[in-house]
């Protein structure tokens, strides 16, 4: 139940590694193996989960409040709705990992079947996409600082908006593909899967490498790009050789407040690369060696899941060192 399942031929790329393994299900029928259980590595899956979960709420609970007083920026605008969407994937995420993990079938009925498989995939797109809206402001701010200026606070409110509404839309095929899935004989076992819900291969794989793009692929690409363009320009204000008007800016404490900020940003986008890369990587992998998930350890690949459920409980703490 691990990122052994990532991409074994049912589930979506990313939401699969949250979910029961379909290997194990698919053997369920005809009973030749055990049924899934909860295994010692799964409860310790559970058990740090859990733990996680406690933080990364009192932690984002405790970053809204603290925005909550600062001046009316969009920068304060993009913070406040990161911490929210760190905050929807902890409150999604964490609890129906854990709860399918114990359960190892699927208990929840048709209905939450394909209710939380849609919110869990919107959750997870929710931070990528407000983390590149952060990377694309910082980079105006500090190469196009007017044009920046001019977009003002309105302009970001709707761009947040129509940031959410993109998550939402992009997750909205998870209503039509999980379905519940009922064997009686010889064994009773029950599950929420998107079996049968492809045509063909390529339907499923076209799916698959769409909502990897989305997730991990372009958010990375942007933010790699406005992380190279925003570094560039802080030597530049560092370099002896810099102009007159970058020395001024200099001595009057202008980049010296917005380098916090660059700074924080970097660190925002280094926390998310280091949580997830290594979990989408294995995904990749399994494309080109479906046979992954009998060589990778059960450990292993519940420790990635893990590693990745960081990142929302790391944003507050990145906050709070920079404030």
């Amino acid at each position: 139940m691990g990122v052994k399942s990532l991409l074994n031929g049912t589930l979506a790329q990313v939401e699969k590694s949250f979910s029961p393994n379909e290997s194990q299900f698919a053997s369920a029928p005809n009973c030749s193996m055990n049924l899934p259980t909860l295994t010692s590595s799964g409860v310790i899956r559970v058990s740090v989960t859990f733990l996680l979960f406690i933080f990364s709420v009192s932690s984002n609970v405790t970053f809204l409040v603290i925005q909550r007083r600062k001046r009316a920026s969009r920068l304060k605008l993009l913070l406040h709705n990161l911490a929210a969407a760190n905050l929807v994937e902890t409150l999604v995420v964490m609890p129906m990992d854990g709860a399918w993990n114990i359960t190892v079938q699927w208990a929840g009925g048709q209905f939450l079947c394909k209710a939380l498989n849609f919110l869990k995939l919107f959750s997870m797109y929710c931070p990528a996409l407000m983390m590149v809206l952060l990377s694309l402001d910082r980079y105006l701010v500090i190469t196009k600082p007017l044009a920046s200026r001019a977009a003002g606070l309105h302009t970001g409110k709707y761009i947040i908006a129509a940031t959410w509404l993109l998550s939402l839309l992009l997750a909205l095929p998870q209503l039509w593909l999980f379905k519940m899935l009922h064997y009686t004989e010889p064994c009773a076992f029950s599950q929420c899967a998107t079996l049968e819900s492809f045509q063909g291969q390529w339907d499923q794989t076209v799916y698959n490498f769409f909502t990897f793009a989305f997730l991990f692929i372009v958010p990375l690409f942007i933010m790699l790009i406005c992380n190279f363009k925003i570094i560039n320009e802080m030597t530049k204000w560092l370099h002896p050789n810099a102009n007159q008007i970058d020395l001024k800016r200099t001595r009057n404490g202008i980049p010296k407040a917005r380098m916090k900020t660059m700074k924080m940003t970097i660190a925002f986008i280094t926390s998310f690369m280091i949580c997830w890369t290594p979990y989408y990587l294995v995904g990749i992998w399994y494309w080109f060696d479906p046979e992954l998930h009998n060589k990778l350890p059960e450990p292993v690949n519940h420790f990635l899941v893990v590693f990745g459920l960081l990142n929302p409980c790391l944003d507050p703490l990145i906050y709070a060192y920079f404030s």
